[in-house]
């Protein structure tokens, strides 16, 4: 059975501590400690959508519209390696990480990576999309004092 605790406030904290200090220590059947940071939050999906579909709206890329999906897969390739296949019918597929599954700090890199690239391409954001990016960088210098 799994046990997930948040650590949201010094009870969690110290009952987390708790448990650890109870569990077997098993050579032959080690148990598993794994600490992460929550995936990315509704909110924070609706915000990178906001990006990408300005983005898709005011971008032309190698004389064709892209669009916001196919951003993203733009975007999530370029952050984390640009993987790329032959298709199934020919072309060339680019494999980019689904945003499903990130944790809050990827998920506003990727933010932070399409507003770059965003910038850098004349594309004149909307409200919406600069609530993102601001949200973005103000996690992204939350983590820093943390780190």
């Amino acid at each position: 059975m799994a046990k997930e605790i948040r650590l949201t406030h010094e009870l969690a904290r110290a009952t987390a501590i708790n448990v650890i200090s109870q569990l077997p220590v098993n050579s032959e059947r080690p148990l598993r400690i794994v600490i992460d940071e929550d995936n990315r939050t509704l909110a924070q999906n609706r915000m990178m959508w906001a990006v990408l579909n300005d983005i898709a709206k005011q971008v032309e890329w190698n004389g064709e519209k892209l669009t916001a999906e196919e951003w993203k897969h733009l975007i999530t390739a370029n952050l984390h390696g640009q993987k790329c296949v032959k298709g199934i019918q020919g072309g060339l597929v680019f494999m980019g990480l689904s945003t499903r599954r990130m944790n809050k700090k990827a998920f506003a890199d990727v933010v932070t990576c399409a507003e770059q690239f965003g910038a850098e391409n004349g594309v004149i954001f909307s409200s919406d999309a600069q609530e993102a990016i601001r949200l973005a960088e103000q996690y992204k210098d939350q983590l820093s004092k943390v780190a």
